[in-house]
């Protein structure tokens, strides 16, 4: 079957890779919700030729969810894939970098750090980078309580984290309608990131 399958016209086998192994939604490595049983990831065990043929596609045009994810979890997701398939990835929803105020002034937390150095070391190829609205949220609440040359420190740091992955191409930060603080948005939007806009309430 795979041999007869091999020999159609590689349009037709891209048609049935497109609704076997993409997914509108972000794919969560590590949670198996109803939706994603619409894929077909069977379908890349086949044999080596469709292996090779198809999981580029697969990682390369699906968005993978990591915000669920910890540290730990997201390098193996990573490690396991190999780098090949890892490098083929390009677009990533994380958690908007935690960050923590000490006397000598701002650092990343701990969790987030090591999730972008994964990402960094094994994503060769990635292009777009989306945080999550909610922990985007908690994190516009926790700066608002600081005033703004510390807020735009604390940004400026967040975005040498993200462009330190060099094949970034775009930067999209999820927001809710309520702005906590003009400011911090017009901060965000200096670094050239782009604010989207969710409506409250809407699904993500």
């Amino acid at each position: 079957m795979s041999a007869n399958f091999l020999k159609l016209p590689s349009e037709l086998r891209n048609k049935v890779y497109n609704r076997c192994l993409l997914l509108e939604e972000p794919i969560d490595p590590w949670i198996n919700y109803n939706r994603q049983q619409q894929l077909t990831p069977g379908l890349l065990c086949t044999n080596k030729a469709i292996h090779r043929e198809a999981s580029s596609l697969f990682y390369a045009q699906n968005r993978f969810n990591f915000t669920m994810s910890s540290p730990t979890d997201t390098a193996l997701f990573l490690r396991t894939i190999g780098r090949n398939n890892a490098g083929c990835i390009r677009h990533v929803c994380v958690n908007f970098p935690d960050f923590y105020l000490h006397a000598g002034g701002v650092t990343l937390g701990e969790g987030s750090m090591s999730i972008f150095a994964s990402i960094q070391s094994s994503c060769a190829n990635l292009s777009t980078l989306i945080t999550a609205p909610y922990c985007t949220l908690d994190i516009e609440e926790k700066l608002e309580e600081l005033d703004n040359p510390k807020i735009t420190e604390v940004l400026k740091l967040i975005n040498t984290c993200f462009r330190a992955i060099l094949s970034l191409q775009e930067i999209i930060v999820i927001v809710y309608e309520d702005d906590p603080s003009s400011f911090i948005r017009s901060e965000m939007e200096k670094h050239g990131w782009i604010i989207s806009v969710m409506e409250d309430g809407k699904e993500w």
